[in-house]
């Protein structure tokens, strides 16, 4: 998939990353929604702003979102872990 258009360079700080799964939740306040790291698709709480409610984010800093369609086609690719879903927020 080296030829994807929505590959951007990710893999410098991307790849081999821990993720979890998570309903989406504001990194800081103020925030209404995120975008995916790669198809940069609306990521939100509320189902009539985004195209998804939950996603992939990275488990250290809940920082960079992944959309379901993105993960699946470059989970391979980007050799990520997924991590069990926490009970925190």
């Amino acid at each position: 998939m080296t030829n994807d258009w929505r590959l951007m360079g990710q893999q410098t700080w991307l790849a081999g990353r821990d993720l979890q799964w998570h309903q989406w939740s504001p990194y800081r306040p103020g925030w209404d929604h995120d975008h995916c790291a790669f198809c940069h698709v609306e990521i939100a709480a509320t189902a009539d702003h985004p195209a998804f409610t939950a996603g992939y984010v990275t488990a250290d800093d809940r920082y960079t979102w992944i959309c379901p369609p993105c993960y699946d086609d470059f989970h391979e690719q980007f050799q990520w872990h997924v991590l069990p879903t926490s009970t925190d927020s």
